[in-house]
Protein backbone atom coordinates (compact mmCIF):
# COMPACT_ATOMS: atom_id res chain seq x y z
CA UNK A 1 0.00 0.00 0.00
CA UNK A 2 1.18 3.31 -0.80
CA UNK A 3 -0.17 7.02 0.18
CA UNK A 4 -0.23 10.02 -1.79
CA UNK A 5 1.94 12.94 -0.90
CA UNK A 6 1.06 16.22 -1.38
CA UNK A 7 3.47 19.31 -3.47
CA UNK A 8 5.32 21.49 -1.00
CA UNK A 9 4.53 25.19 -1.74
CA UNK A 10 7.61 26.82 -1.48
CA UNK A 11 7.96 30.70 0.21
CA UNK A 12 10.00 32.04 -3.20
CA UNK A 13 6.89 30.54 -5.19
CA UNK A 14 3.65 32.44 -3.59
CA UNK A 15 2.63 33.64 -7.25
CA UNK A 16 2.44 30.45 -8.16
CA UNK A 17 0.48 29.09 -5.04
CA UNK A 18 -2.87 28.69 -5.94
CA UNK A 19 -1.79 26.66 -9.37
CA UNK A 20 -0.29 24.84 -7.36
CA UNK A 21 -2.84 23.89 -4.59
CA UNK A 22 -5.58 23.62 -7.01
CA UNK A 23 -3.16 21.11 -8.96
CA UNK A 24 -2.41 19.31 -5.81
CA UNK A 25 -6.45 18.84 -5.23
CA UNK A 26 -6.99 17.84 -8.66
CA UNK A 27 -4.15 14.98 -8.09
CA UNK A 28 -5.89 14.01 -4.84
CA UNK A 29 -9.29 13.51 -6.07
CA UNK A 30 -8.14 11.20 -9.30
CA UNK A 31 -5.46 9.45 -7.20
CA UNK A 32 -2.48 11.46 -6.98
CA UNK A 33 1.40 10.89 -7.52
CA UNK A 34 2.27 7.70 -5.58
CA UNK A 35 5.44 7.91 -3.56
CA UNK A 36 7.92 4.81 -4.62
CA UNK A 37 9.57 5.25 -1.27
CA UNK A 38 6.85 3.73 1.72
CA UNK A 39 6.73 0.47 1.95
CA UNK A 40 4.31 -1.54 3.93
CA UNK A 41 6.14 -2.32 6.56
CA UNK A 42 5.99 1.44 7.92
CA UNK A 43 2.39 1.62 8.10
CA UNK A 44 2.21 -0.49 11.54
CA UNK A 45 2.30 -4.02 12.59
CA UNK A 46 -1.77 -3.67 12.72
CA UNK A 47 -1.59 -3.43 8.51
CA UNK A 48 0.54 -6.20 8.25
CA UNK A 49 -0.85 -9.00 10.36
CA UNK A 50 0.09 -11.93 7.95
CA UNK A 51 -3.31 -13.74 6.61
CA UNK A 52 -3.64 -17.97 7.45
CA UNK A 53 -2.65 -17.99 3.63
CA UNK A 54 0.44 -16.31 4.48
CA UNK A 55 0.85 -18.45 7.64
CA UNK A 56 0.19 -21.53 4.59
CA UNK A 57 2.83 -20.20 2.74
CA UNK A 58 5.31 -20.01 5.17
CA UNK A 59 4.52 -23.83 6.62
CA UNK A 60 5.09 -24.87 3.06
CA UNK A 61 8.09 -23.65 2.40
CA UNK A 62 9.51 -24.71 6.13
CA UNK A 63 8.18 -28.35 5.05
CA UNK A 64 10.18 -28.14 1.19
CA UNK A 65 13.49 -26.91 3.45
CA UNK A 66 13.27 -29.84 6.46
CA UNK A 67 10.60 -32.66 4.44
CA UNK A 68 7.91 -32.68 6.45
CA UNK A 69 6.67 -31.59 10.02
CA UNK A 70 5.95 -34.77 11.72
CA UNK A 71 6.89 -34.63 15.74
CA UNK A 72 10.23 -34.76 16.69
CA UNK A 73 11.56 -33.51 13.55
CA UNK A 74 13.71 -30.68 12.29
CA UNK A 75 10.44 -29.20 10.13
CA UNK A 76 8.15 -29.59 13.71
CA UNK A 77 10.56 -27.26 15.19
CA UNK A 78 11.29 -25.03 12.20
CA UNK A 79 7.36 -24.59 12.41
CA UNK A 80 7.19 -24.09 16.03
CA UNK A 81 9.65 -21.19 15.95
CA UNK A 82 7.95 -19.90 13.23
CA UNK A 83 4.31 -19.29 15.48
CA UNK A 84 6.45 -18.62 18.55
CA UNK A 85 8.00 -15.89 16.72
CA UNK A 86 4.05 -14.40 14.89
CA UNK A 87 2.94 -14.93 18.43
CA UNK A 88 5.84 -12.73 20.04
CA UNK A 89 4.82 -10.19 17.36
CA UNK A 90 1.24 -9.73 18.22
CA UNK A 91 2.50 -9.28 21.70
CA UNK A 92 1.65 -13.04 23.25
CA UNK A 93 4.06 -14.56 25.54
CA UNK A 94 3.99 -18.59 24.55
CA UNK A 95 5.35 -21.17 26.14
CA UNK A 96 6.63 -24.99 25.37
CA UNK A 97 5.32 -27.90 27.37
CA UNK A 98 7.59 -30.77 26.73
CA UNK A 99 6.15 -34.64 26.67
CA UNK A 100 7.47 -37.76 25.15
CA UNK A 101 5.74 -40.66 23.85
CA UNK A 102 6.41 -43.68 22.62
CA UNK A 103 5.62 -45.17 19.05
CA UNK A 104 6.17 -49.11 17.85
CA UNK A 105 9.11 -49.45 20.86
CA UNK A 106 10.56 -45.93 19.79
CA UNK A 107 10.76 -42.89 22.79
CA UNK A 108 10.23 -39.17 20.79
CA UNK A 109 10.02 -35.91 22.18
CA UNK A 110 7.98 -33.30 21.06
CA UNK A 111 5.88 -30.63 23.01
CA UNK A 112 3.27 -28.12 22.80
CA UNK A 113 2.65 -24.42 22.38
CA UNK A 114 0.82 -22.33 24.52
CA UNK A 115 -0.14 -18.84 24.84
CA UNK A 116 -2.64 -16.21 26.76
CA UNK A 117 -4.00 -13.15 26.79
CA UNK A 118 -2.58 -11.04 29.95
CA UNK A 119 -6.14 -10.11 30.56
CA UNK A 120 -9.30 -11.70 31.47
CA UNK A 121 -10.90 -13.88 33.85
CA UNK A 122 -8.46 -16.36 35.18
CA UNK A 123 -11.72 -18.78 36.02
CA UNK A 124 -13.63 -18.16 32.79
CA UNK A 125 -10.32 -19.48 30.35
CA UNK A 126 -11.87 -20.00 26.42
CA UNK A 127 -9.21 -22.33 24.85
CA UNK A 128 -8.68 -23.07 21.12
CA UNK A 129 -6.38 -25.74 19.80
CA UNK A 130 -5.49 -27.14 16.89
CA UNK A 131 -2.00 -29.66 16.05
CA UNK A 132 1.07 -28.07 14.21
CA UNK A 133 2.61 -31.97 13.45
CA UNK A 134 2.31 -33.44 10.50
CA UNK A 135 2.05 -37.08 8.94
CA UNK A 136 5.49 -38.16 7.71
CA UNK A 137 7.22 -37.39 4.04
CA UNK A 138 4.10 -34.57 3.45
CA UNK A 139 3.60 -30.88 3.66
CA UNK A 140 0.52 -31.46 5.55
CA UNK A 141 -0.76 -28.14 4.66
CA UNK A 142 -4.74 -28.82 5.01
CA UNK A 143 -4.05 -31.42 7.50
CA UNK A 144 -3.50 -29.08 9.74
CA UNK A 145 -1.13 -26.35 8.34
CA UNK A 146 -4.90 -24.98 7.90
CA UNK A 147 -6.22 -24.95 11.61
CA UNK A 148 -2.40 -24.16 13.20
CA UNK A 149 -2.77 -20.81 10.25
CA UNK A 150 -6.31 -20.13 11.18
CA UNK A 151 -5.92 -20.05 14.62
CA UNK A 152 -2.88 -18.19 14.24
CA UNK A 153 -4.46 -15.18 12.68
CA UNK A 154 -7.12 -15.36 15.04
CA UNK A 155 -4.96 -14.96 17.97
CA UNK A 156 -3.30 -11.94 16.15
CA UNK A 157 -6.62 -10.54 15.90
CA UNK A 158 -7.55 -10.85 19.47
CA UNK A 159 -4.50 -8.89 20.65
CA UNK A 160 -5.74 -6.25 18.62
CA UNK A 161 -8.87 -6.14 20.75
CA UNK A 162 -9.70 -4.51 23.68
CA UNK A 163 -8.84 -6.49 26.74
CA UNK A 164 -11.52 -9.53 26.72
CA UNK A 165 -13.89 -10.23 29.99
CA UNK A 166 -12.30 -14.02 29.81
CA UNK A 167 -9.20 -15.33 29.67
CA UNK A 168 -8.36 -16.95 25.79
CA UNK A 169 -5.81 -19.24 25.44
CA UNK A 170 -4.63 -21.07 22.53
CA UNK A 171 -2.47 -23.87 22.02
CA UNK A 172 -0.85 -25.46 18.99
CA UNK A 173 -0.43 -28.91 19.91
CA UNK A 174 1.96 -31.46 19.32
CA UNK A 175 2.06 -35.88 18.14
CA UNK A 176 -1.49 -35.68 17.33
CA UNK A 177 -0.97 -37.60 14.02
CA UNK A 178 -0.71 -41.00 15.98
CA UNK A 179 -3.82 -42.58 15.85
CA UNK A 180 -5.54 -43.31 18.15
CA UNK A 181 -3.84 -41.22 20.33
CA UNK A 182 -3.23 -37.74 20.25
CA UNK A 183 -0.55 -37.06 22.48
CA UNK A 184 -0.01 -33.30 22.86
CA UNK A 185 -3.91 -32.76 23.91
CA UNK A 186 -3.72 -36.11 25.83
CA UNK A 187 -0.95 -34.54 27.74
CA UNK A 188 -1.88 -31.23 28.42
CA UNK A 189 -5.41 -32.10 29.81
CA UNK A 190 -3.56 -35.40 32.29
CA UNK A 191 -1.27 -32.45 33.34
CA UNK A 192 -3.86 -30.47 34.71
CA UNK A 193 -5.71 -33.43 35.95
CA UNK A 194 -2.55 -34.95 38.11
CA UNK A 195 -0.85 -31.29 39.23
CA UNK A 196 -3.57 -28.54 39.39
CA UNK A 197 -7.09 -30.09 38.29
CA UNK A 198 -8.57 -26.68 39.45
CA UNK A 199 -7.46 -25.36 36.51
CA UNK A 200 -9.15 -27.76 34.36
CA UNK A 201 -11.97 -26.91 35.59
CA UNK A 202 -11.75 -23.23 34.83
CA UNK A 203 -11.37 -24.16 30.82
CA UNK A 204 -15.18 -22.69 29.92
CA UNK A 205 -14.59 -24.17 26.77
CA UNK A 206 -12.52 -25.62 24.19
CA UNK A 207 -12.81 -25.18 19.99
CA UNK A 208 -11.18 -27.33 17.82
CA UNK A 209 -9.75 -26.73 14.34
CA UNK A 210 -8.34 -29.82 12.33
CA UNK A 211 -8.72 -29.55 8.23
CA UNK A 212 -10.39 -26.19 7.78
CA UNK A 213 -9.40 -25.63 3.97
CA UNK A 214 -10.08 -28.80 2.44
CA UNK A 215 -9.98 -28.27 -1.66
CA UNK A 216 -13.74 -30.30 -2.34
CA UNK A 217 -14.84 -28.88 1.19
CA UNK A 218 -17.81 -28.90 3.57
CA UNK A 219 -18.76 -26.67 5.84
CA UNK A 220 -18.92 -28.85 8.87
CA UNK A 221 -19.59 -27.84 12.74
CA UNK A 222 -18.96 -30.35 15.45
CA UNK A 223 -22.64 -32.13 15.62
CA UNK A 224 -23.27 -31.59 19.53
CA UNK A 225 -26.98 -31.47 19.44
CA UNK A 226 -29.20 -34.16 21.46
CA UNK A 227 -27.99 -36.91 23.69
CA UNK A 228 -25.24 -39.32 23.78
CA UNK A 229 -26.73 -41.01 21.27
CA UNK A 230 -25.34 -40.99 17.94
CA UNK A 231 -22.44 -40.02 19.24
CA UNK A 232 -20.39 -43.38 20.17
CA UNK A 233 -18.88 -43.58 23.75
CA UNK A 234 -18.95 -39.76 24.48
CA UNK A 235 -21.32 -38.36 25.82
CA UNK A 236 -21.82 -34.12 25.20
CA UNK A 237 -20.65 -32.61 27.69
CA UNK A 238 -23.30 -29.49 28.90
CA UNK A 239 -22.13 -26.00 26.98
CA UNK A 240 -21.42 -27.78 23.78
CA UNK A 241 -24.47 -27.18 21.90
CA UNK A 242 -24.13 -23.85 23.23
CA UNK A 243 -20.62 -23.76 21.06
CA UNK A 244 -22.35 -25.28 18.33
CA UNK A 245 -25.07 -22.73 18.12
CA UNK A 246 -22.31 -19.60 18.19
CA UNK A 247 -21.30 -21.11 14.98
CA UNK A 248 -24.24 -21.90 13.19
CA UNK A 249 -25.60 -18.75 14.00
CA UNK A 250 -22.20 -16.46 12.46
CA UNK A 251 -22.74 -18.73 9.51
CA UNK A 252 -26.67 -18.24 9.25
CA UNK A 253 -26.26 -14.39 9.61
CA UNK A 254 -23.51 -14.91 6.33
CA UNK A 255 -26.27 -16.98 4.69
CA UNK A 256 -23.44 -19.28 4.45
CA UNK A 257 -24.77 -22.85 4.49
CA UNK A 258 -23.26 -25.96 6.68
CA UNK A 259 -23.95 -29.12 8.12
CA UNK A 260 -23.45 -30.92 11.35
CA UNK A 261 -20.07 -33.24 11.31
CA UNK A 262 -19.20 -36.33 13.59
CA UNK A 263 -19.00 -35.73 17.13
CA UNK A 264 -16.12 -37.91 18.34
CA UNK A 265 -13.69 -38.20 15.41
CA UNK A 266 -10.23 -38.31 16.76
CA UNK A 267 -8.65 -35.30 17.19
CA UNK A 268 -7.70 -33.22 19.87
CA UNK A 269 -11.31 -32.22 21.32
CA UNK A 270 -11.45 -36.36 22.73
CA UNK A 271 -8.78 -35.30 25.75
CA UNK A 272 -11.07 -32.51 26.38
CA UNK A 273 -14.43 -34.30 26.23
CA UNK A 274 -13.33 -37.29 28.35
CA UNK A 275 -12.57 -34.73 31.13
CA UNK A 276 -16.31 -32.95 30.56
CA UNK A 277 -15.30 -29.84 29.40
CA UNK A 278 -17.47 -27.76 27.15
CA UNK A 279 -16.25 -28.39 23.37
CA UNK A 280 -17.10 -27.68 19.63
CA UNK A 281 -15.03 -26.72 16.14
CA UNK A 282 -15.14 -27.18 12.82
CA UNK A 283 -13.99 -29.23 9.63
CA UNK A 284 -13.95 -28.94 5.89
CA UNK A 285 -13.03 -33.39 5.12
CA UNK A 286 -10.69 -35.70 4.70
CA UNK A 287 -10.90 -38.87 2.74
CA UNK A 288 -15.27 -39.09 3.12
CA UNK A 289 -16.52 -38.43 -0.51
CA UNK A 290 -18.72 -35.60 -1.10
CA UNK A 291 -22.54 -36.26 -0.95
CA UNK A 292 -24.96 -35.34 -3.96
CA UNK A 293 -27.04 -32.49 -1.00
CA UNK A 294 -23.45 -31.54 -0.14
CA UNK A 295 -22.30 -30.41 -3.83
CA UNK A 296 -25.47 -28.73 -4.37
CA UNK A 297 -24.70 -26.89 -0.59
CA UNK A 298 -21.16 -26.19 -0.97
CA UNK A 299 -20.09 -26.62 -4.69
CA UNK A 300 -17.50 -29.04 -5.71
CA UNK A 301 -17.32 -32.08 -6.74
CA UNK A 302 -20.14 -35.15 -5.20
CA UNK A 303 -18.32 -38.87 -5.36
CA UNK A 304 -15.49 -37.35 -4.85
CA UNK A 305 -13.47 -37.02 -1.27
CA UNK A 306 -13.72 -34.20 0.73
CA UNK A 307 -9.41 -33.97 0.77
CA UNK A 308 -8.29 -36.74 -2.27
CA UNK A 309 -4.65 -35.92 -0.46
CA UNK A 310 -5.45 -36.90 2.96
CA UNK A 311 -2.45 -38.04 4.48
CA UNK A 312 -0.10 -38.27 1.33
CA UNK A 313 2.80 -36.18 0.06
CA UNK A 314 -0.33 -34.31 -2.16
CA UNK A 315 -1.39 -32.07 1.03
CA UNK A 316 0.59 -29.49 0.14
CA UNK A 317 -0.36 -25.59 -0.92
CA UNK A 318 -2.39 -26.51 -4.24
CA UNK A 319 -4.85 -28.50 -1.81
CA UNK A 320 -6.59 -26.50 -0.42
CA UNK A 321 -9.69 -24.35 -0.91
CA UNK A 322 -8.52 -20.65 0.08
CA UNK A 323 -12.04 -18.95 0.40
CA UNK A 324 -13.05 -21.81 2.93
CA UNK A 325 -9.69 -21.28 4.45
CA UNK A 326 -10.79 -17.66 4.97
CA UNK A 327 -14.49 -18.37 5.59
CA UNK A 328 -13.06 -20.69 8.60
CA UNK A 329 -10.53 -17.76 9.60
CA UNK A 330 -13.56 -15.41 10.32
CA UNK A 331 -15.46 -18.10 11.95
CA UNK A 332 -12.85 -19.13 14.40
CA UNK A 333 -12.49 -15.38 15.32
CA UNK A 334 -15.67 -14.66 16.08
CA UNK A 335 -16.16 -17.40 18.16
CA UNK A 336 -12.93 -16.13 19.87
CA UNK A 337 -14.22 -12.85 20.50
CA UNK A 338 -17.66 -13.73 21.67
CA UNK A 339 -16.90 -15.83 24.43
CA UNK A 340 -13.68 -14.00 24.87
CA UNK A 341 -16.27 -11.47 26.08
CA UNK A 342 -19.20 -13.24 27.26
CA UNK A 343 -19.86 -17.34 28.59
CA UNK A 344 -23.37 -16.83 28.71
CA UNK A 345 -24.71 -18.15 25.77
CA UNK A 346 -22.58 -21.50 27.36
CA UNK A 347 -25.10 -21.81 29.98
Amino acid sequence: MRLNRLPRIGVAIVALGVIVLLSALVLRSTGGAKDPGLRTDDIGPQAQAPTAYAHLERFQALAEEHGDRAAGTPGYEAAARYVEEQLAEAGFQSTRQYFTFEDHGEAIESFNIIAETTGGDEDNVIMLGAHLDGVPDSPAINDNATGAAALLAAATEISQQDEPANKVRFAWWGAEEYFPETHGSEHYVQDLVENDNEALETIAAYLNFDMVASPNPIIGVYDARGSADGHGYLEVPDGSKEIMEVFTDYFDSREQPWVPTEWNFASDQLAFIEKDVAVGGLFTGSSERKTDRQALLFGGTAGRPRDPNYHSSGDDLGNVDPEALSLMTDAITHAATTLAQDTEPLQ
